[in-house]
C-alpha cells in the first residue's frame, strides 16, 4: 500500500524528534528545540514547574526544551499560538484550566476550540487550593467560617474574574451556604497585595501562595480542597476528610500539543513525561513550591478536561459570573 502523505509527515516527525540533543540538518545547522509555551510572564509558578522536568524530556526526545512566554486573554493567547503551530511535536503548551476548560464557557468570542484543537498530552502538576481565613476574622476551623459566613457576606478575592480562585470560592459559597462578597483584582500581585493588608476575609487560593502568610500568622488555613493534606500543611485537614468530597479542587498544568500530531510523537511526550516524573528529585522540586507531581496520560488526562469543562460551565452558569471581552466580529463561542 503506497503510503499517504499525512503518513510520510508522520514518520519525519518521529525521525526529527528521535534525533539526538544537538543533531544537526544536512545544511549543518543545530536542529531547533522542542518550544513549550507558557501562558504567563517568566518566573513565575508555570517556570518554576517545567524547568525541573525539562532535563529528562530532553534526554529521552533527544532534543533541547526552550519555554516561550506567551500571556494574554487568559490563557487564551499561547493556547491558540500553540494550536495553529506545525503539528510536528516541537511545539507544546503547557496548558492550565484558563484555556482549557473555563474560558469557552467565559468569554464571547474565541480564536479557536480547544477540545478540536488541541489535543492533551500528560498532565505534570497539581496545586491544590487552600481555604484561608484572615486572622482577624478570628476563625479557626471550617465550622467557624460558615458561622461567620451565615452572619454577614465575608470577602474574598481572586486574580481576575473567572479565575481559578473565583470559582473555587462560588463553589465553595453554594456548597457551605455562606455569604461572599468577591472581588476581582488584576492578577495576582494586586491580590496577595490585599491579603497582606487585611483588605479580605477569606481566600481559595493555591498553597503556593498562602503558606508564607500562614506561617506569619496573617492567615489562618481551614482546610485543603484536596484528597491529601500537603506536605507544608500537615496539620490542615482535606475537605475530603471533613466529608466534603465536592470540595475537592486543584490548579492543574500538563503538556497539550495541536490535535493532528501523530499518534507516534504523541506516545512518545507522554511517556518520557511520566517517566520523568517518577524521578524523587521532581517531588522534592515540586514540594518546595506547593505542587504535587500528577502524572497522568493522554487518555486519563483528556477525562479530567473533560469532567472540568462541565463542572466550570455549569459553576459559570449558575453563579451568573459575567463574560468577559467585548463583540469585535470574531466568532461567538455561544
Amino acid at each position: 500500500m503506497t503510503p499517504s502523505r499525512r503518513d510520510l509527515v508522520g514518520a519525519a516527525a518521529v525521525l526529527s524528534l528521535a534525533c539526538g540533543a544537538g543533531a544537526r540538518h544536512a545544511s549543518g545547522q543545530a536542529a531547533s528545540p522542542i518550544k513549550v509555551v507558557i501562558a504567563f510572564p517568566p518566573g513565575g509558578t508555570s517556570t518554576a514547574s517545567m524547568q525541573p522536568i525539562m532535563p529528562f524530556l530532553a534526554r529521552a526526545l533527544g532534543s533541547d526544551i526552550a519555554l516561550e512566554y506567551m500571556a494574554g486573554s487568559g490563557g487564551d493567547l499561547a493556547a491558540f499560538a500553540v494550536a495553529k503551530a506545525s503539528p510536528d511535536g516541537r511545539t507544546l503548551l503547557f496548558g492550565h484550566a484558563g484555556p482549557l476548560a473555563i474560558n469557552p464557557h467565559l468569554l464571547q468570542q474565541s480564536f479557536f476550540d480547544p477540545a478540536k484543537d488541541l489535543v492533551p498530552v500528560a498532565q505534570v502538576i497539581a496545586f491544590p487550593i487552600v481555604l484561608c481565613a484572615h486572622d482577624k476574622l478570628n476563625v479557626k476551623d471550617l465550622d467557624g467560617l460558615i458561622a461567620a459566613g451565615k452572619s454577614r457576606a465575608l470577602v474574598t478575592g481572586s486574580s481576575g474574574n473567572g479565575s481559578m480562585q473565583h470559582l473555587a470560592g462560588e463553589v465553595l459559597r453554594r456548597a457551605v451556604g455562606i455569604q461572599t462578597l468577591h472581588i476581582p483584582f488584576a492578577g495576582g500581585g494586586p491580590l496577595q497585595e490585599a491579603l497582606v493588608k487585611g483588605a479580605l476575609d477569606i481566600v481559595c487560593e493555591t498553597g503556593s501562595n498562602v503558606v508564607r502568610h500562614i506561617q506569619e500568622g496573617r492567615l489562618v488555613p481551614i482546610a485543603v480542597m484536596a484528597d491529601k493534606r500537603l506536605a507544608k500543611l500537615p496539620g490542615v485537614p482535606t475537605f475530603a476528610e471533613l466529608g466534603r468530597a465536592d470540595l475537592v479542587i486543584d490548579a492543574w498544568f500538563g503538556l497539550v500539543a495541536p490535535a493532528a500530531t501523530p499518534p507516534d510523537i504523541l506516545g512518545r511526550i507522554e511517556r518520557a513525561t511520566l517517566q520523568a516524573l517518577r524521578e524523587p528529585s521532581i517531588a522534592t522540586a515540586y514540594d518546595a513550591i506547593g505542587g504535587i507531581p500528577a502524572p497522568l496520560g493522554q487518555a486519563a488526562f483528556a477525562a479530567k478536561i473533560a469532567a472540568e469543562t462541565v463542572r466550570w460551565r455549569d459553576t459559570i452558569a449558575s453563579a451568573r459570573i459575567s463574560p468577559l471581552g467585548t463583540q469585535t466580529g470574531l466568532p461567538d463561542r455561544r
